[in-house]
């Protein structure tokens, strides 16, 4: 009796321990489970993520920031966020968004003027200044004169402007000629303005300046950097399609014309938010496929979620074990269902070697030995 009390007690206490166990865990598991399926579909992987982050109030407080910085098109994209996932969104803060227009035509000409004679960016005006003037090549004769300079005078030299401009030189041709020119001339463009404004992550700008020295021979970098001291835009033209080196120029204008794309869905500040995000052409190509299923709310989505919506990363190992867990309480919960059928079993049919035979039928079973022995059968 006290093995089998013993038994019963053991059975409650595994009860109470899964019970309690998978009440945590298992909420747990299927997440991880989820999120491990999206690792390799971006938009869905943000929209797992999204549901912890995206409140009304971090939502109204974003949209407020971005206001403050007068950046309209984030703030939109919180705006069709906010509709899209159902979050209420005050008529008040809509109107503010709204009133940022206001005012445009003198940002406008401001930004457009810095874009054409500095090169630097933070709006599709500013890239528009920057485009038009490396689309007459003059943005790129002005890079090569000073950093070629520096580079002449056996100065330190930025790389990476030299290689991008000499790579928009040659870009500009097959512009005017049509065909892939005008990819290759605006992701150049947009990445000299990334690079020249501070907004690569580590990664990617040593990334681009490996791409950058292996696009031009060194040869050649000379050359057009003592055309451009003369202005001779013909000149450093004819140097950059010579020393254009295809494999490591074909690697640059595939990663310039991913950003190129990204910034007709995202705008000029949205390029530059994900390549300060991005550390690699294939996060980038990451992007593009979030931004193919998220539409106009990716900005927010990246500025909600940083790089998780774009990697599972540190958090990996977690996930992994989390879902191992939970199978190892599956098999908990196996065992302890296979005990507690045995006990049952046990309480309803009695044991075969417990059987006890009636008294009747032993003393009949004797009854014909012991005859026998009486008559000396």
């Amino acid at each position: 009796m006290g093995r089998r009390l013993l038994a019963w007690g053991g059975l409650a206490l595994s009860a109470l321990l899964l019970a309690g166990t998978g009440g945590a865990l298992l909420p747990r598991a299927h997440l991880a489970w989820r999120l491990l399926r999206a690792a390799d579909d971006p938009p869905a992987l943000a929209r797992l993520r999204l549901d912890p982050v995206a409140t009304p109030e971090r939502v109204a407080d974003e949209i407020d920031a971005a206001v403050a910085a007068q950046d309209d098109t984030l703030a939109r994209s919180f705006l069709d966020l906010a509709d899209g996932r159902g979050i209420p969104v005050e008529a008040a803060r809509r109107d503010r968004v709204a009133a940022l227009g206001e005012g445009a035509p003198l940002r406008t000409a401001r930004a457009f003027a810095d874009g054409a004679l500095t090169g630097r960016a933070d709006s599709g005006v500013g890239l528009a200044g920057a485009f038009a003037a490396d689309l007459t090549g003059l943005g790129d004769l002005r890079d090569l004169a000073r950093e070629g300079g520096h580079l002449l005078r056996d100065e330190p030299a930025d790389t990476v402007l030299l290689g991008l401009a000499g790579v928009g030189l040659a870009a500009t041709a097959a512009t005017y000629a049509g065909g892939l020119g005008a990819v290759a001339r605006g992701g150049a463009t947009l990445l000299k303005t990334a690079h020249r404004s501070g907004r690569l992550s580590r990664p990617l700008a040593a990334h681009l300046a490996r791409l950058a020295r292996e696009s031009v021979d060194p040869g050649a970098v000379r050359a057009m950097a003592l055309a451009a001291g003369r202005l001779d835009l013909a000149g450093a033209r004819t140097a950059a399609r010579a020393g254009l080196r295809t494999g490591a120029v074909a690697e640059l204008t595939a990663l310039g014309g991913r950003a190129y794309a990204l910034q007709g869905r995202m705008g000029t500040r949205g390029v530059l938010q994900v390549l300060s995000l991005a550390r690699s052409p294939a996060e980038i190509g990451r992007v593009v496929r979030l931004a193919e299923g998220m539409g106009p709310a990716t900005r927010a989505v990246l500025k909600l979620l940083d790089r998780a919506a774009l990697v599972i990363g540190a958090v990996l190992t977690e996930l992994v074990r989390t879902v191992g867990l939970a199978l190892g309480w599956c098999w908990g919960v196996t065992l302890f269902c296979r005990r507690l059928g045995l006990a049952i079993g046990r309480l309803i049919w009695a044991e075969p070697g417990r059987a006890r035979t009636p008294r009747g039928a032993g003393t009949g079973s004797r009854a014909p030995s012991t005859i026998a022995a009486a008559t000396g059968a």
